[in-house]
């Protein structure tokens, strides 16, 4: 057996589980960055929420009662210092960003299994169907070809 005969084995086989778990790199570091930022997005969105609905509690009352009034006080101090909610949604915000770029990176996140996990014809086929892909996007996305840019219209 010659070296590129040997050469050329390896790359066969491994090379369609390589070029798979790079894109399921890619599509997961995507996927963690979207869920970062949507946890935050989410949290505070929430956290801002709850504190506007109890500062409203705050400024009604059934009658000029004092100590309801002092009750519903304390109430809006101890939802002002509540860190729980904030820790909730922080997870739930994360969960809902990392899974709405799974389902946006769902073409490339299958090719990329299929070429980790597949063998002989599906993992070949997803590696081909991957690079077609990653071609289609450099083209389209990173060069901007196949884009029509309705802000910078010539006439």
């Amino acid at each position: 057996m010659s070296i590129t005969s040997s050469i050329k084995n390896t790359i066969v086989k491994y090379g369609p589980k390589a070029l798979g778990i790079g894109a399921l790199g890619v599509v997961g570091y995507d996927a963690h960055v979207i869920g970062k930022i949507q946890s935050d997005t989410y949290s505070k969105t929430k956290d801002a929420d709850a504190m506007a609905a109890a500062y409203n509690n705050t400024r009604v009352l059934a009658g000029p009662v004092q100590t309801t009034a002092k009750l519903k006080d304390s109430v809006y101090k101890l939802e002002a210092d509540n860190n729980l909610r904030h820790f909730i949604n922080s997870g739930i915000g994360y969960i809902r960003g990392f899974g709405s770029m799974l389902i946006d990176g769902a073409v490339p996140l299958t090719l990329g299994l299929g070429g980790l996990l597949g063998k002989g014809i599906i993992a070949k086929g997803s590696t081909i169907g991957l690079g077609i892909y990653a071609v289609v996007k450099f083209f389209k996305d990173v060069l901007g070809f196949g884009h029509s840019n309705d802000l910078n219209k010539k006439f």
